[in-house]
């Protein structure tokens, strides 16, 4: 590549240098040609260096989720709100623990490196503190206590932690600043709410009471689509939110992997590729999960409250 730069620039050289005056100025002209070329391919290192550190960190941060752990069934798919990039402020995972299957799905509130350092440090802290924590709430708070004792950070994350132990009907749900969860059941689909509140992580200084849980009833082929506000807060050209809960039942599909493509696909179109946030959907599928009841549920409620 520097190579063909410093030819193609020489070649400029010994056009600009026809003329009169042509024998003396083809010498700096070459010599200004061949630095520029120089420079070209030290931009061009410089941007291919980069590209191998955001793909690195891109691996670290999200790495790939397994399409079957503890019995559930996972999806993932991030919609970077800037074309090509590699890193961005979501952050996901699923891991597989002594206490049941754990996940996360978060959004670190900053820009810029201090902000995918903050990201970074959430997801070990999460990676570590889910295999040591029986009770959900106390991986919050120990995740909250790790992030805001870090030196010269302000950012801070909001989260969704969710925990379900086998042959439990139910999942477990702790809401840290983070949008609700959506529910999927029989081809309906309704937001949980009512969710306990409590600060983003990295701010539980802000409240006086411990980080507390809510226990949600599942049945048999439930589905729950974690996301970040990047998917709820993405707008058209006439300024309306996507319509997240419409969309997922109007577009449903029994492939879990083929919904989120069709969703994420939608979500695109509607912002007609100009999207302000990057997005993530994150859906969990409790196909063979067994339930308390034996009778079966047909449909979701119009609002699920806990």
């Amino acid at each position: 590549m520097c190579a063909g730069a410093a030819v193609t620039f020489t070649g400029i050289a010994w056009r600009l240098a026809d003329g009169p005056f042509g024998t003396l100025c083809l010498a700096p002209l070459t010599l200004v040609a061949t630095a520029a070329a120089v420079v070209l391919c030290r931009q061009a290192r410089a941007i291919t260096s980069l590209r191998v550190v955001a793909r690195a960190l891109q691996e670290g941060l999200l790495r790939p989720l397994p399409s079957r752990v503890g019995g559930l069934r996972t999806e993932v798919r991030y919609v970077a709100a800037q074309p090509g990039a590699q890193v961005g402020g979501d952050i996901y995972d699923v891991v597989s623990t002594p206490f049941g299957v754990r996940l996360i799905m978060g959004d670190v509130m900053g820009k810029g490196m201090p902000a995918v350092g903050t990201a970074m440090d959430a997801l070990g802290a999460f990676r570590e503190l889910a295999q040591c924590e029986a009770r959900l709430p106390m991986v919050a708070q120990r995740m909250d206590a790790a992030l805001a004792h870090r030196e010269s950070s302000e950012d801070f994350v909001t989260a969704l932690l969710l925990g379900t132990s086998d042959g439990d009907g139910s999942v477990d749900l702790v809401c840290c600043g983070h949008p609700p969860p959506l529910l999927i059941r029989a081809r309906r689909a309704t937001f949980v709410d009512a969710l306990p509140p409590s600060p983003p992580l990295g701010l539980f200084g802000l409240q006086d009471e411990w980080c507390r849980s809510s226990s949600v009833p599942l049945v048999a082929g439930d589905r729950l689509l974690l996301y970040t506000d990047g998917v709820t807060e993405a707008r058209d050209d006439a300024g309306d939110f996507y319509p997240l809960e419409e969309r997922a039942v109007a577009l449903y599909d029994e492939d879990p992997g083929a919904f989120l493509d069709a969703l994420s696909a939608d979500l695109t179109r509607h912002t007609k590729g100009r999207q302000i946030d990057d997005a993530a959907l994150l859906l969990v599928d409790f196909g063979d999960i067994r339930t308390h009841s034996e009778q079966p549920h047909s449909e979701a409620p119009r609002s699920l409250r806990i």
